[in-house]
C-alpha cells in the first residue's frame, strides 16, 4: 500500500513514510555488515590461500586446494537443502510472528544436519570412502587424507547451516561474523604461526588445521542462536522433517556449479596442473564478490516482501544492489586485466603465471553473471525452487560436457571457458524466467542504483543537518527568540 491509498485513514498515510524507509534501512544496515564482513572473510581465505602457496609445494597445494572443493560441495549436497528451506520458513515466520514455528524449523534443521553430517564423517573415514577418492582423483594423492576431508566436510555442513539461522533473525552482524569469517580468521592465523616457525607442513597438515579452527569457530555461533531461540515462545517442541525435495535439488546444482570446473580439473589432470587453476579460480572469486554481498542480504527480504505483495518494491532494489554490484564487479576485473599476472606472481610465485589466461576468462564470466543480478535466489524465494533445479540441471550436465571437451582441445583454459560461457548463458535464462513467472525484472540497472545511492545521501546528510539545525535552535532558546528575517 501506498501514502496516496485512499483506502488509509489520515494517521496511516502520515506514518507511512516511516514504513516504507523501514525497509531501506534493513537493507542498508545489511549491506553495511555484508559489505564489510564479506570481503574481510575473502581476504581472509583468499590469504590463507596464499600461505598454503607458500608453504605447500605445488603437487601439495594441487592437492590441498582439491580438497577444499570437495569438502565444500559435498557438504552443500549433504546438508539436503535444509539451510535455505530453513532460511525461507523462519523468514515467514518471523514476518508473521509465529516464535514457536521458527524456533521448531531451526532446531529440526539441526537435528537433521547433524546427523547428516556424523554419517558423511564416518562415510569419508571409511575405506570405501578412501577408495572412491583414490579412483575418481587418482593423480593428485587427496584420498590420503581421507578422513580429513570427511571431518571437515561434516563441520562444514553446520558451518553453512549456522549463518542461515542467524540471517532469518536478520542478524546481519552475527552472519558476517559466523559465515566463514571466524573459521577463516582463525585458520589464517594458525598458518601465519606455521610460516613464522619455518614448519614445513604438507597437504594433510593443512587440512587437520583446517579441522581445528572451523570446530573453534562453530561453538559460539551456536551460542548465538541459542541466545535468540530464548527469546521465542517455548511451545511444546516438535521436530519435523525440514527436507523440500526441490529446494536440495537446488542446492545439489549450485553445489556442483560452483566447483565443477576445479573438480573436473582434479579429475582430468594432475594435481599440478589443479594447483595452476586454483590460483586463478580464487582470484576470480573476487569479480563476483559485490554480487555475493547483496546475496548476503537480499534472500529473507525477497521471501518476506513478495509474500506481501511488495513486488515493485522488491524489483527496485534487485535491481538498484545488482547495479552497485556490477560496477564493483567491473572495476575489479579492470584491475585483473591490467595487473593480473603481476598480482600471481608477487603473491603466488612465478610458478603459477601460466594461470593468467584462466583468470581472464573467468573474470569475464563473472561480470556477465553479475548483471543479470540475484535472479537465482530471487527463483527459490519466491517459491519456484523446482524450475530453478530443472535448470540448474541442465546446465551441470551441459556445463560438465562443455568442459570436458574443451579440456581436450585448451586444457585448463578450455574448461575455465566453457565454464564461463555456460553459467553466464544459464543466468540470462533465469533472469528470463523470473519474469516470466513472477514479473520481476532483476537485471543491473545502473541508473537506478546511482539513483538510490545518491538519495540515500541525500537523506543521510540532511538528516544530520536537520540534527544540527534543530540543536542550533533549541541551544538559543528557541525559534520565539529570533526575527522573522533571521
Amino acid at each position: 500500500m501506498h501514502r496516496d491509498d485512499p483506502a488509509l485513514p489520515s494517521g496511516a498515510a502520515d506514518a507511512s513514510p516511516t514504513a516504507e524507509s523501514a525497509p531501506r534501512r534493513t537493507v542498508l544496515r545489511g549491506l553495511g555488515f555484508s559489505s564489510i564482513g564479506y570481503p574481510a572473510n575473502v581476504a581472509c581465505m583468499f590469504f590463507a590461500q596464499v600461505l598454503a602457496a607458500r608453504l605447500l609445494t605445488r603437487d601439495d597445494f594441487g592437492s590441498f586446494s582439491l580438497a577444499v572443493s570437495i569438502f565444500s560441495t559435498v557438504a552443500l549436497i549433504t546438508q539436503l537443502g535444509v539451510p535455505h528451506s530453513m532460511l525461507r520458513r523462519a523468514s515467514a515466520g518471523l514476518t508473521e510472528g509465529r516464535g514457536s514455528v521458527v524456533r521448531n524449523e531451526v532446531l529440526s534443521a539441526f537435528v537433521l544436519c547433524t546427523g547428516a553430517a556424523v554419517v558423511v564423517t564416518l562415510a569419508f573415514a571409511s575405506p570405501v570412502g578412501a577408495d572412491a577418492l583414490d579412483a575418481l582423483f587418482s593423480k593428485t594423492g587427496v584420498g590420503l587424507f581421507a578422513g580429513l576431508v570427511g571431518l571437515r566436510t561434516g563441520l562444514r555442513i553446520l558451518e553453512n547451516l549456522a549463518p542461515e539461522a542467524l540471517r532469518a533473525f536478520r542478524a546481519f552482524l552475527a552472519v558476517s561474523v559466523f559465515d566463514g569469517l571466524l573459521a577463516n580468521g582463525l585458520m589464517l592465523g594458525a598458518l601465519v604461526v606455521v610460516l613464522l616457525a619455518d614448519g614445513s607442513p604438507d597437504a594433510a597438515d593443512l587440512m587437520a588445521i583446517s579441522v581445528a579452527t572451523a570446530a573453534v569457530a562453530l561453538a559460539p555461533a551456536a551460542w548465538a542462536i541459542h541466545r535468540r531461540l530464548r527469546t521465542l515462545d517455548h511451545a511444546p517442541l516438535r521436530i519435523h522433517n525440514p527436507l523440500e525435495p526441490s529446494m536440495w535439488l537446488v542446492t545439489v546444482g549450485r553445489a556442483l556449479l560452483a566447483q565443477l570446473d576445479l573438480l573436473l580439473v582434479g579429475v582430468l589432470a594432475t594435481s599440478a596442473a589443479v594447483a595452476t587453476y586454483a590460483v586463478p579460480f580464487r582470484l576470480a572469486l573476487f569479480v563476483g564478490f559485490p554480487l555475493i554481498i547483496v546475496n548476503q542480504v537480499v534472500p529473507p527480504l525477497i521471501a518476506s516482501w513478495h509474500a506481501g505483495g511488495a513486488t515493485e518494491r522488491l524489483q527496485r532494489t534487485l535491481r538498484a544492489t545488482a547495479g552497485l554490484a556490477f560496477l564493483g564487479a567491473v572495476v575489479i576485473a579492470v584491475v585483473y586485466v591490467v595487473a593480473g599476472r603481476l598480482l600471481i606472481r608477487e603473491l603466488f610465485g612465478a610458478q603459477y603465471e601460466d594461470g593468467y589466461t584462466v583468470l581472464l576468462v573467468l573474470s569475464a564470466g563473472q561480470v556477465l553473471q553479475t548483471y543479470a543480478g540475484s535472479c537465482g535466489f530471487a527463483l527459490m524465494m519466491t517459491g519456484h525452487q523446482r524450475v530453478y533445479a530443472t535448470l540448474l540441471g541442465v546446465s551441470a550436465l551441459v556445463t560438465g560436457a562443455l568442459d570436458v571437451a574443451l579440456f581436450q582441445v585448451w586444457g585448463i583454459e578450455g574448461i575455465a571457458l566453457a565454464t564461463a560461457v555456460s553459467l553466464t548463458i544459464q543466468n540470462f535464462v533465469q533472469a528470463w524466467l523470473l519474469r516470466r513467472l513472477t514479473g520481476i525484472r532483476p537485471m543491473a540497472q545502473v541508473r537506478l542504483a546511482w539513483s538510490e545511492g545518491r538519495g540515500t545521501l541525500r537523506r543521510l546528510t540532511g538528516g544530520r543537518r536537520d540534527a544540527a539545525g534543530a540543536a542550533a535552535t533549541a541551544a538559543s532558546g528557541g525559534p520565539g527568540d529570533l526575527g522573522p528575517e533571521e
